[in-house]
């Protein structure tokens, strides 16, 4: 004879847990970001391979990603005076203002040197942009608010 055994599913909560609306949306800016980063530096990593100058096209480019970078800054640093809580307030900010460096240097660089290791500051300088907006985006997502 056997008896019927039941075992309770374990409790769960209404709500899924979700990620808050802010750090979506700064994460899918910092992806486009990241992405862009990573495109803009294949594609001058490839100018550079092939011993070529960089083109207006891949300036634009980095202005581009420039500009996306300021929007981004701008939205973290207005968010956390907003009481967006971080557990690294002075990283972030150091990255988020940080990060606005590198491109133009490379886009300098390039400007200067019409060679291709102009090409090759510029991919450099766009693989580090992918980078650091990695590390703000770990930041932005370990925060306690």
């Amino acid at each position: 004879m056997t008896i019927p055994v039941t075992i309770p599913e374990p409790a769960r909560s209404p709500v899924a847990p979700t990620i808050s609306d802010d750090r979506r949306m700064i994460q899918w800016l910092a992806i486009g970001i990241l992405s862009a980063g990573l495109l803009l530096g294949a594609w001058t990593g490839i100018q550079a391979w092939r011993r070529r100058p960089t083109t207006e096209a891949q300036m634009v480019g980095a202005i581009v990603v420039e500009a996306a970078l300021l929007v981004q800054a701008v939205i973290a640093i207005v968010a956390m005076a907003g009481g967006r809580e971080l557990t690294e307030p002075v990283t972030f900010v150091a990255y988020s203002v940080g990060i606005l460096l590198p491109l133009p240097l490379g886009f300098y660089l390039a400007r200067v040197e019409r060679t291709r290791w102009g090409s090759l500051s510029l991919c450099f300088t766009a693989v580090v942009v992918a980078v650091m907006t990695l590390r703000l985006m770990q930041l932005w997502q370990a925060g306690r608010g």
